[in-house]
């Protein structure tokens, strides 16, 4: 899936709040308030996934994966995102689809679990044995998103992205999701009532995939967060 409008925003959405576009400074009116909403150390749950940056608006699912591939293996997972867009046969009009990802994952011999219809019980059941969900969801458009109006078809379901869902906080009886979101820089977060929202998307063909979400059922990964390469 991809972006089919060019605006993208730095934050998914957080307890409700609007975010600001990632093609745009974000706005402080109080030069001592923070521009994050939140903290990844705040997380109960967090899965340490390399954060690297998409280019164009049809990239999110190629970056997605690169990520997902340097935290498996650096050096396998070591290939430009052109490199990436080839294999995976990403396109600027139709992005990535789900099953491209999923022949990808087949080919690289990556444990994926592909499933429609998934709950938060579910994703949180996923999170907690420490893989990775990639999701499609419906971004902040410059007006909003459209997961409901199906007689406006221009905005029906016509602000897909790929994110990787990599850890949660538990809040009271809701959940704070936290994503590596190629769109942006750094990690972005989301709550639960937003997510169910806006957890759908629809492809090229017009189908539509209601709450997909691919496993990385990969128990065996090195990347190191905290590791340096020797600069050769």
């Amino acid at each position: 899936m991809k972006l089919k409008k060019g605006l993208w925003i730095c934050s998914l959405a957080v307890m409700s709040l609007f975010i600001t576009s990632c093609t745009k400074k974000a706005e402080v009116k109080d030069s001592d308030k923070s521009i994050y909403e939140g903290s990844i150390q705040d997380a109960d749950v967090f899965i340490d996934i390399p954060n690297l940056r998409q280019y164009g608006g049809y990239t999110c699912g190629t970056t997605c994966v690169q990520m997902l591939m340097n935290w498996i293996n650096p050096y396998q997972g070591d290939l430009n995102l052109k490199g990436y867009e080839e294999e995976l046969g990403t396109t600027e009009d139709a992005g990535t689809s789900p099953e491209q990802l999923m022949n990808y994952f087949e080919k690289n011999d990556v444990k994926a679990i592909a499933k429609e219809e998934r709950t938060i019980k579910d994703l949180v059941s996923v999170l907690d044995k420490k893989h990775p969900m990639l999701m499609c969801i419906q971004a902040w458009g410059a007006e909003g998103y459209n997961t409901q109006d199906k007689t406006k078809t221009d905005t029906y379901l016509a602000e897909g992205h790929w994110v990787i869902c990599a850890g949660y906080q538990k809040v009271k009886n809701d959940y704070v999701f936290y994503f590596n979101d190629p769109a942006c820089v750094g990690y972005c977060m989301m709550n639960e009532k937003d997510l169910k929202q806006r957890w759908i998307d629809m492809d090229a063909d017009g189908r539509i995939y209601d709450h997909y979400g691919i496993e990385i059922a990969e128990n065996e990964n090195i990347y190191d967060p905290q590791g340096a390469f020797y600069l050769e």
